[in-house]
């Protein structure tokens, strides 16, 4: 008797170790030996590969900053488009695995195509500044009477500035918002015109300061938004196809281990980093894309950490316009866990 209940004892702390390393496992738990297994294995070198080459979509941006020391890297061929547009039409069509698209085009994407891609990580923070030229602009209720150069009508930076405006008191007839065709447009008006005021996303604040010295930065979009809502803008993404997801779970897992260490690389070594990136064509030259990485809020949130951030702002965009989401809220199935 004494004996069954020993090996009973034995029985169920092996359990509960077995279930306690499953569940450090997850979310980038593994080493690289780890993660090898299954559809992926090992190169020479000892990194881990994956079953055949990944897909992936960059966008000119933050993104392709934090890719750039994955360029190099077999497993991987990545492709950085200017627009997100471009980017939708590669997932659509399943020509890539793995894309970077602002946060709302992923649920709109996810919507679209009835759950055929997942949210894999978030990968940019807030980027969005305001810039003026010539202005007493120190805030965003100084904008009253303004005329505000800004690109992004119908996206994620429409609402978060509609909803930072109206949250500093300004009603939409307070100020006069001009939607441009693309940032370089809003940085070139707003370069040549005194006393203009811009809303400008990272690298294009550093490039438009650098080249226009009277501009400068006068509010900072996601400190005013984690000041007002206790978080920060969880403005690009990561979706994978849900093929990928479904089938090569193992090989995304690599993928997304490989793209935190360079995440992290890029803002711990911005002058090493700045070279990779000039060197991949993503940004004009080393010095800009150095000066910028502290701004540009390069981030990597997986699992649980990805669905903390993304789901309070789907809900604020979602009660401001549900179109901004695709009509609908994801749900549970929208978060790829590993």
């Amino acid at each position: 008797m004494k004996k069954s209940k020993w090996m009973r004892r034995i029985t169920m702390t092996a359990a509960v170790l077995l279930a306690l390393a499953a569940a450090l496992g997850g979310c980038g738990g593994q080493d690289q030996g780890e993660r090898a297994g299954g559809s992926g294995g090992q190169d020479q070198g000892g990194q881990a590969s994956v079953s055949q080459p990944i897909r992936i979509a960059a966008l000119n941006g933050p993104t392709g900053m934090g890719m750039a020391p994955l360029m190099d890297n077999e497993n991987y061929k990545i492709t950085v488009y200017q627009s997100p547009d471009e980017v939708v039409g590669k997932v659509t069509s399943g020509e890539v695995d793995v894309a970077a698209v602002p946060s709302n085009m992923a649920s709109i994407l996810y919507n679209k195509t009835e759950g055929k891609v997942g949210l894999a990580a978030v990968n940019t923070g807030g980027v969005l500044y305001v810039l003026e030229n010539g202005t007493a602009v120190n805030g965003l209720s100084d904008l009253r009477g303004k005329t505000i150069y800004a690109s992004g009508q119908g996206g994620a930076p429409e609402y978060i500035l509609r909803r930072l405006l109206a949250d500093a008191g300004l009603a939409e007839s307070d100020v006069n918002i001009q939607w441009l065709a693309n940032h370089s447009d809003v940085a070139s008006s707003a370069s040549v015109e005194e006393g203009a005021v811009a809303l400008l996303p990272e690298p294009f604040v550093t490039v438009t300061t650098g080249k226009n010295p009277d501009m400068r930065v006068a509010a900072d979009l996601n400190a005013i938004w984690k000041e007002t809502y206790g978080q920060e803008l969880p403005m690009g993404v990561t979706i994978a196809s849900r093929s990928m997801i479904d089938d090569r779970s193992e090989d995304l897992q690599i993928f997304l281990r490989d793209y935190e260490e360079a995440v992290n690389f890029v803002n711990q070594n911005p002058a090493e980093a700045a070279q990779m990136i000039a060197d991949a064509g993503i940004a004009a030259d080393a010095a800009v894309a150095e000066k910028a990485i502290p701004r540009c809020n390069i981030i990597f949130l997986s699992c649980g950490d990805a669905k903390a951030a993304l789901e309070p702002f789907y809900q604020i965009l979602f009660e401001m316009e549900p179109k901004s989401l695709g009509g609908k809220l994801p749900d549970e199935t929208f978060y790829y866990v590993y």
